[in-house]
């Protein structure tokens, strides 16, 4: 593709826009879990207002808009006031929860310099823990160690004392995890940082704008956050259950020597004196804007009263789950309003398929195999549909099908074929495997179950990239 000769109009550019959108996901009628965390439209009319206002500002120079600077500086501490910090607590905002994660770690690595004398520092990090902590490390040139999950999805704590060392510079733990939605322990895995003398981070991305809601209206939750002597660190998605507009985070730390680690300064450079207190350097005044706006306009009372319908929505999906629904049930004891269906019975990556078909955007798990389920505010009331469907499709996936049969033998051959094939020969064929997948196609069970089979292999990591380029057309590709 190549610049339109003349500027489009803006109708043309709206009749793209429309065009463009076709098949994208009708969030709007809330038939999804995750994405899209959207506070309702008499909150979201402010907050749009308030992206474009700034959207052409930058945060990258304080000095020059300090209105952004002053409204970031009211966001981190309006998060550590809710995470419980104290007067010394301080932060930054960032893009999201990976480059707060990838803080984190940045932090954990350059403090480790100067008080942790280990020629392999390493990270521990719990298996539910997300994978940008992973993806930070491997960056970073860190090395790092897995902690096992207990029977109850949590991290297992006798896993986490066999493998702390003089090498640990930091533990990672959830609040909550996003594969079960379990809170970790986080007051035993503190207090073994604390005496090991390293650092604890708490992830809080999903939940550091729902617990303390979720606490306030008497839910029964474990401490988690800088209440817990020992931790040191916190990630909070502003964007998720705090309802902002995309690209905002917060990363925060007990006092500003751990935060100094994470900065960045080259004072050599002939363009002037750098710093950057995060990853990115320039940075848009919108999303900053969008969630100073979202906290003040929704409010205590505001947040408050979305968690508790949230939270009665979930409550009753899981009810109905358990008492009228046989055929599958929930990983673990989750808390808060995130968990995930599995079935003894079930294909349920054939199930996630007959969802899609009526309409519902759901995401598939693996060890074990599951789906995921997260609710917000757009779902509230849409819970009896969302199980009437689920019943309907459950129907659906109990008969026998040419589907079914077609993925089966598709996921047999591919155990199969592992045992004889060498390493080149088999991930040429799973290439061809994922090939074969239409990215807009609702039945995906036969690839994502190819896909739990190979967890962790090589061929496994090969067959994904491989799905992933093509989700780009070579139009796309084009210059």
């Amino acid at each position: 593709m190549q610049l339109p000769e003349h500027g489009l109009s803006k109708e043309a550019i709206h009749q793209k826009w429309n065009e463009y959108t076709l098949n994208d996901m009708n969030w709007q009628d809330g038939k999804f879990f995750g994405y899209v965390y959207y506070p309702g439209d008499e909150y979201y009319s402010v907050i749009k207002e308030a992206y474009a206002k700034f959207s052409a500002t930058n945060a990258l120079n304080p000095s020059t808009f300090p209105s952004l600077k002053r409204m970031e500086n009211e966001i981190v501490s309006i998060a550590a006031n809710l995470l419980h910090g104290d007067e010394n607590t301080c932060g930054s905002l960032t893009s999201g929860g990976t480059e707060s994660i990838f803080m984190s770690v940045k932090t954990a690595k350059d403090w480790a310099k100067k008080n942790i004398k280990s020629k392999t520092p390493e990270l521990l990090i719990s298996e539910s823990a997300h994978p940008a902590f992973c993806k930070a490390a491997d960056y970073m040139d860190i090395h790092y160690q897995l902690i096992k999950l207990d029977k109850d999805y949590k991290t297992d704590i006798a896993d986490l004392k066999s493998k702390i060392s003089a090498n640990t510079i930091m533990i990672v733990g959830s609040a909550p995890q996003y594969p079960q939605g379990m809170i970790d322990p986080i007051e035993e895995m503190a207090e073994i940082a604390y005496n090991t003398g390293c650092l604890m981070h708490v992830d809080a991305c999903v939940g550091g704008f729902l617990l303390p809601f979720l606490k306030m209206n008497g839910v029964d939750l474990p401490e988690f956050d800088f209440s817990v002597k020992g931790v040191t660190s916190m990630s909070a998605d502003v964007h998720k259950y705090g309802y902002a507009a995309k690209g905002a985070s917060v990363v925060l730390y007990k006092n500003n020597d751990l935060r100094k680690s994470q900065f960045y300064v080259k004072t050599d450079w002939s363009g002037g004196v750098y710093g950057s207190p995060s990853f990115l350097g320039t940075r848009g005044g919108g999303p900053i804007a969008a969630a100073w706006t979202t906290l003040n306009v929704i409010g205590l009372d505001g947040y408050t009263r979305i968690a508790k319908e949230v939270y009665a929505e979930v409550q009753k999906i899981k009810h109905v789950i358990k008492e009228e629904i046989p055929e599958i049930y929930i990983l673990g004891e989750p808390k808060t309003t995130l968990f995930a269906i599995a079935s003894d019975s079930l294909d349920v990556f054939e199930l996630a398929d007959e969802l899609a078909i009526l309409g519902w955007t759901i995401n598939r798990q693996q060890n074990p195999m599951s789906l995921h389920i997260i609710l917000n505010a757009i779902h509230i009331g849409k819970g009896d549909l969302f199980l009437n469907d689920l019943k309907s499709a459950i129907a659906i996936t109990k008969k026998f099908s040419v589907n079914k049969l077609k993925n089966n033998l598709q996921i047999g051959a591919v155990k199969g074929l592992k045992k004889i094939l060498n390493d080149k020969q088999f991930s040429s064929l799973t290439k061809k495997f994922a090939g074969g997948e239409n990215p807009d196609n609702k039945r995906k069970a036969a690839m994502y179950g190819m896909m739990s089979e190979l967890s962790g292999s090589g061929s496994l990591d090969e067959l994904v990239l491989d799905y992933l380029d093509k989700l780009y057309t070579e139009e796309d590709k084009k210059v």
